[in-house]
């Protein structure tokens, strides 16, 4: 995050990657760095994020092709108020905020890992920067199964505890969307590879 409503987004995929399809690798993610966020978040705090959550949830859902209006993720900024979040062009600059979020093996397969202690906000805002980087790089099978995603995220924070295990918010997400797509009739798309039956 370059300077203040300003966010740029690198994802790469390590050689050999995880045994999934990189599109798969990416949603998780991008749940990972928002489901890190609620994890961070102060109780008093996780409705304001889960709102924001399914507002970009809603708009993702709406998009026909991947593109979201001016304001549909907002931040508070110290010097200038709310602002809108601009998604801009990576350019390897340093930022005033960086956050990296890896995905390490595990014996309950890959897991999101965020690097270093950087705030709830920050990575509230980082994740829902990377869903929106996101919905510009699939089709629309990707990007309904991003917004189901994000569907499953506020209901794991709903009815869990928000201190259980970003990992396991993660994986009921992606079950969530593979499972409201399997009972519409479709197929899961390959960013849901891994998902359980």
């Amino acid at each position: 995050m370059p300077a203040a409503g300003m966010a740029a987004v690198r994802i790469t995929n390590p050689a050999g990657g995880t045994g999934r399809p990189p599109a798969a690798d990416d949603l998780e993610l991008a749940l990972g760095l928002i489901a890190w966020g609620f994890h961070r978040t102060h109780e008093n705090e996780v409705r304001g994020i889960a709102e924001r959550v399914r507002d970009l949830a809603t708009a993702i859902a709406a998009s026909p092709d991947g593109s979201l209006p001016p304001g549909t993720v907002r931040v508070g900024t110290r010097s200038r108020g709310t602002v809108d979040v601009e998604l801009i062009p990576w350019s390897g600059d340093r930022g005033l905020t960086r956050i990296t979020c890896e995905l390490a093996g595990s014996a309950v397969g890959p897991v999101p890992v965020v690097k270093g202690s950087p705030s709830a906000a920050a990575l509230v805002i980082s994740g829902l920067a990377a869903a929106m980087w996101l919905a510009g790089e699939g089709d629309a099978d990707d990007r309904l199964a991003l917004a189901l995603s994000l569907e499953g995220l506020t209901a794991w924070y709903r009815e869990a505890h928000r201190m259980t295990p970003a990992r396991d918010a993660v994986h009921a997400a992606r079950s969530h969307a593979a499972d409201r797509l399997r009972d519409a009739g479709r197929v899961p798309p390959p960013c849901l590879a891994g998902a359980p039956a």
